[in-house]
């Protein structure tokens, strides 16, 4: 990455959202109020929006508010943000609906994606004013497009762009592909009728995907990027969100990522589950934003409407301790904070922003610390873009996601340290320094693929490896043997997955790998288990049906391969963690982590469980995260949650050889700690953590 765009790690990112107040429906935007607002956050980013429902700049390629008039709220907005040295990023939305779907005065309802029947595809009601028509980006609107990147680059003084999208109907997103004349041109004939499914056999199928990902989506991403560097060197961010989302198949997440330089992922569901996703942009050595305050939070259930599901408070502060849990996340992570948005505090008291206002200082005073660390290798969690396409293609349900997300949060709940790897980077250069290797149900996984892993494990890397990972090719075809059988160490007894009630792990070893679980000791096991039969391998666990007092195979195999050692759990126990939080599961892997690691872990937490770590470095030191989600905790709708403080928290970072500590500072707090050193582990205990602390060990 280059430097010039470096403000773009610890930015402190202000939305104003022109989809709402006061913006829209009616104009009453006042950018001296913006720029107040903003200041008083400790903002440096703006992210503007001049595009929305309607342009907020004069424009002939775009319908303008109608109560714009004479005024430019692009340049109103840098008029005033220039001087402060508040930079300004535009958000231009590409193939984003913006008409009512009853809308036909042309040109723009020729933009429409259209039916087999020729019908505007009906699209979402987003933030619920009205429902759009989906756009599609073969027809004339693409040269829209085309323009209005052009003439605000050229004519705007801006630090960077922001692209929500690009976005084009397919089966499986925006309610179904286009039949346009304009797509029927551009694809070469008729489009393929998916009335009833995808056949996944069909050459047709796979190049009709090909073309509206790679030529008709990428291209125009490709197109509007070229354009926008033509004229300014300025930093290029998209919206990434649907990123191996199992909805949208065949998602083109590794590709899009190559070309723009950063990306926007947009909310999660728990908190471990944003820092996963953010740490995965990082792996693709790309600039990470996330949205704190989201519009995603207070989305009413009760409501009866065809658009219920739509936020209704978009002008409603959030503002208590969960924005700064949430801003803490992000920092934590290695991305930056994004608030949606300004239009929240714009109806009411300006002095309401305390909880944003205090990890926006904290990124500001240590920006220079901050923005030279990575995350340390010890766990890498490879996570798969073709598992996510092509894992059980054939039943458009793909449950990749729990897979991944589980064992990422079954480890940092441990207190490990996690880092994830996206495949497109896989190589044994990438992977080389990791203690642990481990492929949560990786299933779909190339013959190249394979070959680095084994290298890994042979030349001494450790694998940890579940359920059916490596059991179909990149396209979702089955092997006839996993094709990393031989290293795993087993052979497919039965081909077919089995479910059963009331399963348990029956432990038959006293191997290290299970700790302290006695030999007969019954754990609960995840209800889906692929039934193997062991190759020159230990049996640690079988799988034990409790009322028939049957055993149906091992469930944990452990061996060797080469240098590497390698454990095998023919069961998705991480994904069953994630619907149980078992504690069981996690002390099972705490034990297997430090058997393959034999107990080098780079950090070590005397905490309750929701107290959790990241661990990052730099040239000059290292930094660790310290994160406290202990209270209410609600899984979907982070509003106005309460946080419990922990106490007397014991801290164990292991320090690099040949490294020199000059003294360690708690940055949050503001303190130096007392420490002990020995043996190249710094050891120090913390009186209390509300939200997070972060931990500086100074290095020479």
């Amino acid at each position: 990455m280059e430097d010039s765009y470096d403000w773009l790690k610890t930015g402190r990112v202000i939305v104003v959202d022109g989809y709402c107040p006061p913006l829209y429906p009616k104009l009453r935007f006042s950018a001296e109020r913006l720029v107040r607002i903003i200041e008083k956050l400790k903002g440096n980013v703006v992210r503007m929006q001049p595009i929305g429902y309607y342009a907020y700049y004069p424009t002939e390629h775009f319908p303008t508010h109608p109560e714009l008039g004479e005024r430019d709220i692009l340049q109103e907005v840098i008029d005033l943000c220039r001087p402060r040295g508040i930079r300004i990023i535009p958000y231009i939305p590409v193939g984003h609906g913006f008409l009512p779907y009853d809308f036909e005065k042309g040109p723009y309802v020729n933009w429409a994606a259209r039916d087999k029947w020729g019908r505007k595809i009906r699209g979402g009601w987003h933030l619920g004013y009205f429902q759009y028509f989906a756009l599609c980006l073969n027809s004339p609107y693409r040269e829209a497009i085309r323009s209005i990147v052009r003439e605000i680059v050229e004519n705007y003084d801006i630090d960077g762009i922001y692209f929500d999208g690009p976005y084009q109907p397919t089966p499986r997103w925006l309610n179904g592909p286009c039949y346009c004349n304009y797509c029927k041109e551009s694809f070469g004939g008729e489009i393929p009728d998916f009335s009833r499914g995808e056949d996944w056999s069909s050459a047709e199928v796979f190049e009709y995907y090909k073309w509206v990902f790679d030529e008709v989506m990428l291209g125009t991403l490709k197109d509007l990027i070229g354009i926008v560097k033509k004229y300014k060197d300025i930093p290029i961010l998209f919206n990434n969100s649907l990123w191996l989302n199992p909805r949208v198949a065949m998602w083109w997440g590794s590709k899009i990522c190559e070309v723009a330089d950063g990306f926007l992922f947009e909310a999660s569901e728990t908190p471990l589950y944003k820092m996963l996703m953010i740490l995965l942009g990082r792996s693709t050595g790309k600039y990470i934003w996330s949205y704190v305050g989201s519009y995603t939070v207070g989305i009413p259930r009760h409501l009866r409407s065809e658009y219920g599901y739509a936020c209704k408070w978009l002008s409603t502060p959030v503002n208590c301790e969960e924005l700064m849990a949430d801003c803490y996340t992000v920092i934590a992570s290695g991305g930056s904070p994004i608030f949606w948005s300004a239009n929240r505090f714009y109806y009411t008291a300006e002095s309401d922003m305390e909880y944003l206002r205090a990890p926006f200082k904290f990124l500001k005073k240590y920006h220079d610390i901050l923005k030279e660390m990575r995350p340390v290798k010890f766990i890498g969690l490879l996570i798969s873009g073709k598992t996510a396409d092509w894992y059980l293609k054939s039943s458009n349900e793909n449950p990749y996601r729990y897979y991944y997300q589980g064992g990422f949060e079954v480890l940092k709940e441990a207190g490990y340290q996690v880092t994830p790897i996206y495949d497109s980077k896989l190589s044994l250069e990438e992977i080389k320094d990791y203690s642990i290797l481990f492929l949560p149900n990786v299933a779909c996984m190339s013959e190249e693929e394979a070959e680095i892993i084994q290298k890994y494990v042979v030349q001494g890397g450790n694998l940890l490896a579940t359920h059916e990972t490596s059991r179909y090719d990149e396209r979702g075809n089955p092997y006839d043997e996993p094709i990393l059988s031989k290293i795993l160490g087993f052979d497919l007894e039965r081909k077919n997955i089995e479910e059963y009630t009331n399963l348990h792990l029956k432990i038959v070893s006293e191997h290290p790998a299970v700790g302290d679980f006695e030999k007969g000791e019954l754990l609960p096991q995840d209800h889906q288990v692929l039934r193997i039969k062991a190759r020159e391998r230990e049996v640690l666990a079988v799988t034990y049906r409790i009322g028939f007092e049957e055993e149906i195979g091992p469930a944990i195999i452990a061996g060797s391969h080469g240098a590497g050692s390698v454990i095998y759990i023919a069961s998705g126990l991480e994904a069953a963690y994630l619907a149980t939080r078992f504690y069981s599961t996690r002390r099972l892997f705490m034990s297997i982590v430090d058997f393959l690691s034999k107990g080098s872990a780079p950090y070590r937490l005397n905490a309750p469980p929701g107290v959790v770590a990241n661990l990052m470095e730099s040239s000059d030191g290292m930094l660790l995260h310290v994160l406290n989600y202990n209270g209410t905790k609600y899984k979907e709708v982070f509003c106005r949650e309460w946080y419990v403080p922990v106490f007397d928290i014991g801290i164990e970072i292991k320090v690099p050889r040949d490294s020199t500590i000059k003294g360690i500072k708690l940055l949050l707090s503001n303190k130096d700690p007392e420490f002990e050193y020995d043996e190249g582990r710094v050891r120090l205990r913390i009186e209390r953590i509300d939200l997070y602390e972060a931990i500086y060990v100074k290095l020479s």
